[in-house]
């Protein structure tokens, strides 16, 4: 089986490692189209990782984009996307439905790749209407693509409402390297750090929906020392900054607004505990949260709002409590803070959780027998 993937997402050498673990399931050559540059208003400008050894299991194949950063509306500058050279059977582009690039892909596989079953990913888990012409362009990719791969329950349902009634699986974009975040003493990181006895993290963008706000009103409600670890950058920087500064000695920020990817699980592996407490809003919902499931793997113990998906990530391997709501986000963090057996009992769950459904072994052996599904049924 040749499959031939395209998506941003597989600039970053980490998120290659789903696609390596699909090319080692056997009989497969694989191939991953991603732009020349990416821009992210966080992490700036981001260059394609590109393994330099020819016995690499995946093909990178780099190509010149406009628009880079516009998920929706970036094309790629190819006259052929490889089409004819590669002659994939499975063709997956994971930018959502509506993406124009998924357009490109369909229109050139009808000249070069026949042959080929086309598939897309989507996240939106938002009812949405598009305006013209995005709308006929959307109805044009749904209508003729053979598979979809939704990233989450609501996901479903709204691409279901859009009037797609095709083959259909529900997966995340990416798995966890559960050889990476393990979990591992970290207490001459924590010492060399000035970290107390209990230690709160947060990853993820500093913006309102991220439910930070709310994180912050439950820590003035909480009556015991803590160091909270936040992993992020966004408008509310400087908020957090103020409040930091007045909060009482034992109570402390420390703020990093980034680190290189190989550093996130050793950052993790800080905290007693992970929150995620994510809002629900009118244009926006959880869509899975990955550093949940990037946490339980180190086994650090989570406690996620139940906005959206992430009850379904966490299962019953850490604690979900009402979304915008401090004073029961609160009770959470003082039982995870007063009773460290609970708490490893939930961090020892939680990496089960994940070796069991989560790696990236076990995202791959089921997007292959996806494959292997849309590729019996005749055209």
């Amino acid at each position: 089986m040749k499959i031939l993937y395209a998506s941003h997402t597989y600039i970053v050498g980490e998120n290659q490692k789903k696609l390596t673990a699909i090319a080692a399931k056997g009989g497969i050559e694989l191939f991953v189209v991603v732009p020349h540059v990416w821009k992210e208003p966080i992490l700036k400008t981001i260059y394609p990782f590109v393994d330099k050894d020819e016995s690499a299991s995946i093909k990178v194949l780099p190509t010149k984009i406009i628009l880079p950063g516009n998920e929706m509306r970036f094309i790629y500058m190819s006259l052929d996307l490889y089409l004819p050279k590669v002659q994939p059977d499975i063709i997956v582009v994971e930018n959502g439905a509506g993406a124009l690039n998924y357009t490109q892909f369909l229109l050139y596989k009808r000249m070069f790749a026949p042959q080929a079953k086309v598939v897309f990913f989507t996240w939106w888990n938002i009812p949405y209407k598009q305006r013209q012409p995005f709308r006929a362009i959307e109805s044009y990719n749904i209508k003729s693509t053979d598979g979809a791969i939704v990233g989450n329950k609501d996901a479903e349902f709204v691409l279901r409402q859009q009037g797609y009634d095709g083959p259909l699986i529900r997966l995340p974009q990416l798995g966890v390297d559960t050889t990476v975040f393990v979990p591992e003493n970290t207490v001459n990181l924590q010492n060399r750090l000035d970290l107390g006895d209990f230690v709160i993290g947060f990853v993820g963008r500093l913006v309102p929906e991220k439910g930070i706000q709310v994180l912050m009103d439950a820590l003035d409600r909480f009556d015991g020392k803590f160091d909270l670890v936040i992993l992020g950058a966004g408008e509310m920087d400087n908020q957090i900054r103020k409040w930091s500064d007045s909060l009482s000695v034992g109570r402390n920020v420390h703020l990093y607004e980034s680190v290189t990817h190989d550093q996130v699980p050793s950052v993790l592996r800080l905290m007693d505990l992970l929150v995620l407490p994510s809002l629900t809003t009118e244009n926006w919902k959880e869509q899975f949260g990955h550093v949940l499931i990037e946490a339980m793997s180190c086994e650090v113990a989570v406690i996620g709002s139940d906005s959206a998906e992430i009850p379904n990530v966490i299962g019953d391997s850490g604690i979900v409590v009402p979304e915008n709501d401090p004073k029961e986000l609160c009770d959470a963090i003082n039982k995870l803070a007063k009773d460290s057996i609970y708490r490893n009992q939930l961090a020892a769950k939680g990496r089960e959780r994940v070796l069991e459904k989560y790696t990236h072994e076990k995202i791959a052996d089921k997007t292959v027998m996806f494959f292997e599904e849309l590729l019996s049924k005749q055209n």
